[in-house]
């Protein structure tokens, strides 16, 4: 089942263009993370999918029958709400079919009808439509997750880590069919990342997101798609797959660069003696003369792409150590000190 299309779709802004007649889908299952240097509109491209921003050129088709989940990268909530009434007026009209059926439920117990019957089987499809059976549950499953327990305390004083989690919980409580997240990892400590990475791999939702985190990246997507030059390049697979992929494109590339230069030298010369003969085969070779020249003068060496996170994420390992020195006065202390701590060890 296709969830998103995205057709011929271009961005600009004052004196740039972000991407242009860019093209891609996704199925349900897909688990795509977007990436690219800084500046290029990747949250903007995500953004226009969401329904927050506008292109100036192409199409979105987003299936009517799924749910979608926005997860921005710095959400901004009314600092004067508490978290029970943001969480109240996200999912107002949730709320709203839960009262419903709790009406028709009291009603038909009062007084069986045909209407009240109706009326019951009318807010039942309801519930079912929103997977609204267990939202209560849900709720505090997720507020405890993300340790949000006072719902009294108001949005301003929350920290930059905690209205992260709260978006996340308000956005993971819809039970999307896709979400789209812009740097989900951003404010949030290792335990909380740990817990998104597995839980988000596990689940069956389809994700499109944007993150500099590879490890994130690694455990969670099935598909990478790199934007380069307002271009787009699919890649199966997580993201180690994708920088060995990357690094045959760019090898390929790089090689019919270096032919198209020792085919332009030769046409050069060609060019140069200026056939006076411009029969329709010449012109198709000046022609292709020009074409060549492009491709031979085409930039083969770029920056890495760098991909980070804030704090150290490797694996089962929690300190490593390599060649530590230390010493006080003539005392030492180290001397090329070598180790590495690994989770779970408890050393003395």
């Amino acid at each position: 089942m296709v969830y998103l299309t995205v057709e011929n779709m271009t961005k600009h802004v004052p004196e740039k263009v972000l991407f242009e007649d860019i093209s891609f889908s996704m199925t349900r299952g897909d688990k795509i993370g977007l990436i690219a240097d800084n500046g290029t509109g990747k949250s903007t491209l995500l953004k226009i999918i969401a329904g927050k921003a506008f292109a100036d050129e192409g199409a979105i088709y987003i299936n009517e029958d799924i749910r979608v989940g926005y997860l921005e990268q710095d959400p901004d909530f009314d600092h004067n709400l508490t978290i029970a009434d943001l969480i109240n007026s996200a999912h107002s009209e949730l709320s709203a079919v839960i009262a419903a059926y709790e009406k028709a439920v009291e009603l038909q117990a009062e007084h069986y009808t045909e209407e009240t019957q109706a009326r019951f089987e009318e807010t039942s499809a309801a519930m079912d439509r929103t997977n609204a059976w267990d939202y209560e549950r849900r709720l505090k499953a997720l507020l405890s997750r993300f340790a949000l327990t006072d719902l009294d305390q108001a949005i301003g004083t929350l920290s930059g880590g905690q209205k992260k989690r709260l978006a996340m919980a308000i956005t993971l409580l819809d039970d999307p069919d896709l979400l789209i997240l812009d740097e989900p990892t951003n404010h949030l400590d290792i335990e909380t990342i740990e817990w998104l990475e597995q839980y988000l791999a596990r689940s069956t939702v389809s994700i499109l997101m944007v993150t500099h985190d590879r490890y994130f990246l690694d455990s969670v997507c099935n598909h990478i798609i790199e934007m380069e030059g307002g271009k787009l390049y699919n890649h199966k697979g997580n993201y180690a797959d994708f920088l060995v992929k990357r690094e045959e494109r760019e090898t390929i590339f790089k090689s019919e660069v270096d032919k198209a230069g020792k085919l332009f030298k030769k046409e050069l010369e060609w060019m140069r003696r200026s056939p006076k003969a411009r029969t329709s085969k010449a012109k198709s070779r000046i022609n292709k003369f020009y074409e060549i020249g492009d491709k031979a003068g085409t930039k083969t060496s770029k920056d890495a792409l760098k991909l980070e996170v804030k704090m150290s994420r490797i694996g089962g390992k929690i300190l490593e150590m390599k060649n530590v020195k230390k010493r006080f006065g003539d005392s030492i202390i180290l001397d090329g000190f070598t180790h590495t701590f690994k989770k779970g060890e408890r050393i003395g």
